[in-house]
């Protein structure tokens, strides 16, 4: 689907133009032209090379299905591609869908395969204040992308909620499905900070006015955009960290259970060695073991048997091996 929506001063907003009259709108003076192509055909796609003439790279990268954020400059416009969130995200899923944007001198084209939020923001905001497009098309560039940057801060609260939730469950129940969290979210953060700290590149690309198609007051908004970048990035590197610690404790209090049975297992073991060495003795007939006539042979046998458990067991609880407070 291609929507064209475009600015003029003696028009106004305008939008549902058809393809035909684009070549038109593009040399009008003083008119914004907005393209968006959402799940474009071939025949849609074909704008971008016989209208606009970009170049081919540029398209082959918005066609893509995964492409780091990027920026291009192709002098008489600018590339950038960038990867907003995806509505089904998720702590255990980071994902996201990908918006290519082709910035000229007085054009914006944004490509994307699925519906994009941000976009949608954007146009529903030209439609109630057309200053949004009237200003120009970096400026409306940057609202965009300042809607998609946004959209990551839900995801970050998002995070901070559940990895409260798994530490308290860690110290709760230290299951396999505690376990299988944790690493779901070190793996959804790792992918949200590598994208992020892309995406943050480009923002400062922008900001430093490398580009002459940004304006100065553009790019002194663009500098708001790269800040709530860079926090999304330390945000992410802190959770990352306390997933790390969580996954530590977890391995940790994991291998102390462990520790706590192995010991219980040992104190039993050695409580048995020396009692079934006594019954191993007498259990093996031979005809000249005198204590096997004797009268008080099976009651000595016990009470020897219960001297050493009891003995053993009293030495071990002064110890504190019960305890795991061994000398």
């Amino acid at each position: 689907m291609i929507l064209i929506v475009t600015y003029s001063p003696d028009e106004g907003l305008r939008e549902n133009h058809p393809v035909e009259q684009l070549p038109a709108l593009l040399n009008e003076a003083g008119r914004v032209v907005w393209v968006d192509l959402l799940s474009p055909s071939a025949d849609e796609m074909a704008v971008l090379t016989q209208v606009f003439r970009f170049h081919p790279l540029a398209i082959e990268d918005c066609e893509s299905r995964r492409h780091h954020p990027k920026i291009d400059d192709y002098q008489e416009f600018l590339f950038v591609l960038t990867q907003g969130v995806h509505p089904e995200s998720s702590v255990k899923e980071f994902r996201t869908r990908q918006l290519s944007l082709f910035l000229g001198r007085n054009f914006l084209v944004t490509h994307h395969r699925e519906k994009s939020r941000s976009v949608d923001q954007v146009l529903d905001l030209a439609r109630r204040n057309p200053k949004v497009i009237s200003e120009g098309p970096d400026s409306l560039f940057y609202t965009v992308l300042d809607a998609q940057v946004d959209l990551y801060l839900p995801v970050l609260d998002s995070f901070e909620k559940k990895i409260d939730e798994v530490e308290d469950r860690i110290f709760d129940s230290p299951t396999s499905a505690v376990l299988a969290d944790v690493l779901a979210f070190k793996k959804a953060l790792m992918r949200l900070r590598r994208i992020s700290g892309h995406q943050r590149e480009v923002l400062l690309r922008l900001v430093r006015r490398e580009f002459p198609l940004i304006q100065e007051k553009v790019s002194i908004n663009l500098r708001d955009v790269h800040d709530h970048l860079v926090r999304v990035n330390d945000l992410a590197d802190t959770y990352r960290e306390l997933v790390a610690g969580a996954l530590d404790a977890h391995l940790s209090i994991v291998g102390n259970r462990t520790n706590e049975i192995m010991r219980a297992l040992t104190v039993v073991a050695t409580l048995f060695i020396p009692l079934t060495f006594v019954v191993g003795v007498y259990g093996m007939n031979f005809e000249n073991m005198p204590e096997l006539r004797w009268k008080y042979g099976y009651m000595f046998v016990w009470g020897v048997m219960v001297a050493i458990g009891g003995g053993m067991y009293f030495y071990f609880r002064r110890s504190g091996i019960f305890r795991g407070q061994g000398r």
